[in-house]
């Protein structure tokens, strides 16, 4: 009988198919044949048969609930389905359309609002070398969505002629995000020398300053949320100022009287510079660094003034976890500028533009401008090249590598070998290296061989330990314990850095 509606494992004679199948009840009789339904393959088929054939063997099989057919989702379920109930009832837990009214509604403004002002620092002195200024504080604005964002910052890093300050305003509210800034920026660069006048023999602290006044517009426009490309055009007008310390010192080596100069500084550059760039970051943010995924930027950047030249970016990080609470951070980056002659950067015996600094402690630990003393410039010094320990550090080209080993220390359960999560600190066991040339002062060309006392411009290389701190999630601290290698007179030493891991 094919009239029961069941679930029988069928094998039709004339056909010859077989398998799980659901018989409907609907079956007709014309003519000499015999016409049925049969629910096969996931759908309906219709199969006739012989009237004087015999009809197809229908073999019941054991525990039919159990066959796919049973299995089919009812028309009527017979059970409770919350998933049903909240679809047919989607009203339930909102707010009444009446609630809101036309005058709540007016009192929405999409300005911008203060979000945070960063804790601000200041230190004033004087003293009879000069008087001096230190600090920094910034503010954050936005609406109420976010699409619109104002930042301003001011900072201090010496003497009054270091004040320095800018701003930006983002437009986010589409894809293609859009940004204007704008601001001057002094940066304070530093040698030492050995000198005489009139006074007698100093050993001098050159103090070169470069301010940076610009205004620049950015397109941002993401491919993916991890992948974006950047678009830039701007304006910059590069002054000058150069202050020459001296300190006099007698046969002892002892300073006996202090000068101060102020020395003539070149002409300001103005130029135009416009830029593309191709930004990828998929990384896992921990507690004070990456600690998955990787990032990359590839940028290019053209520069028409008064001085022309190409700049080449190209920085890799990626960042392998081979166990839970281990990270192993590698690093690559280039940093070059291209194009220019030796006339465009030097005018009367002055760089025009800011050389790169290789010893920044986001490159290479243990390098730091101020951890040098004027000791370290003594052995090998010449008139070219009157400190090579430091004077290696500065190039228009930069190459350099890092290798870090990261430990959640100080954590949660989940991420970390302490559970303290009010002082989240990692452990870091790093080695970075680097080459910086193409210096337009002293014109020496790269040795690439490995040395720890010649005055040769070789790379540099630091070996240590360090722990980043989260404080109340205020800011991220550096301590390093550094060991740089090629400075055999400094030899391991401490260093502190405000920046979270790269």
């Amino acid at each position: 009988d094919f009239r029961d509606g069941g679930v029988r494992r069928v094998t039709n004679v004339t056909t010859g198919i077989s398998g799980h199948t659901y018989l409907s009840p609907a079956m007709s009789v014309a003519g000499d044949k015999v016409a049925f339904t049969i629910f096969d393959q996931l759908e309906f088929h219709i199969y006739t048969n012989e009237l004087d054939r015999p009809a197809p063997r229908v073999t019941v099989v054991d525990n039919a609930e159990l066959q796919p057919g049973r299995r089919l989702v009812p028309a009527t379920p017979d059970r409770f389905s919350r998933i049903e109930t909240y679809l047919a009832d989607p009203r339930t837990g909102l707010m009444p359309s009446n609630t809101f009214t036309d005058e709540d509604a007016e009192g929405y403004s999409s300005g911008l609002s203060l979000d945070y002002v960063g804790q601000p620092t200041i230190g004033v002195g004087t003293d009879s070398y000069g008087n001096y200024i230190g600090g920094a504080t910034s503010a954050y604005f936005s609406d109420m969505l976010g699409d619109k964002v104002l930042g301003v910052a001011l900072q201090a890093q010496g003497t009054f002629k270091d004040i320095g300050g800018q701003m930006f305003y983002a437009n986010q509210s589409k894809r293609a995000n859009w940004i204007l800034s704008g601001g001057r920026i002094p940066y304070l660069l530093g040698s030492y020398g050995f000198g005489e006048d009139e006074g007698g023999q100093y050993i001098g602290l050159q103090r070169f300053r470069i301010y940076i006044s610009s205004l620049a517009g950015q397109v941002q426009y993401p491919f993916s949320s991890t992948e974006r490309v950047e678009f830039g055009l701007g304006v910059n007008r590069y002054s000058y100022d150069i202050e020459l310390d001296k300190f006099y010192t007698n046969a002892f080596g002892q300073t006996i009287g202090f000068g101060q100069e102020q020395l003539d500084a070149p002409e300001p550059l103005n130029m135009v510079q416009a830029s593309v760039a191709l930004v990828g970051d998929n990384t896992f943010f921990g507690f004070v660094s990456p600690i998955r995924g990787g990032r990359y930027r590839l940028e290019v950047e053209r520069t028409e003034g008064t001085v022309d030249f190409t700049t080449f970016i190209g920085d890799f990080r990626r960042y392998y976890a081979p166990f839970r609470n281990l990270t192993i951070g590698v690093r690559g980056l280039h940093y070059g500028r291209y194009g220019l002659g030796l006339e465009e950067q030097i005018r009367d015996g002055v760089g025009l533009l800011n050389p790169l600094f290789l010893g920044f402690e986001t490159f290479i630990r243990g390098y730091a401008f101020e951890s040098f003393t004027s000791a370290e410039c003594v052995t090998g010094a010449t008139t070219a090249n009157s400190c090579p320990a430091l004077n290696r550090l500065y190039g228009n080209r930069l190459g350099m590598g890092s290798v870090e080993a990261r430990i959640p220390f100080i954590g949660v359960e989940q991420f970390g070998i302490i559970n303290f999560p009010y002082l989240p600190t990692e452990l870091v066991f790093f080695a970075d290296a680097g080459l910086a040339w193409d210096n337009p002062f002293t014109g020496d060309s790269p040795n690439l061989v490995w040395s720890r006392s010649t005055s040769d411009r070789v790379p540099v290389v630091s070996t240590g330990v360090s722990a980043r701190m989260n404080i109340l999630g205020f800011m991220i601290l550096e301590a390093y314990y550094a060991y740089p290698w090629q400075r055999p007179d400094k030899g391991w030493h401490w260093g502190f850095n405000l920046a979270p891991g790269w």
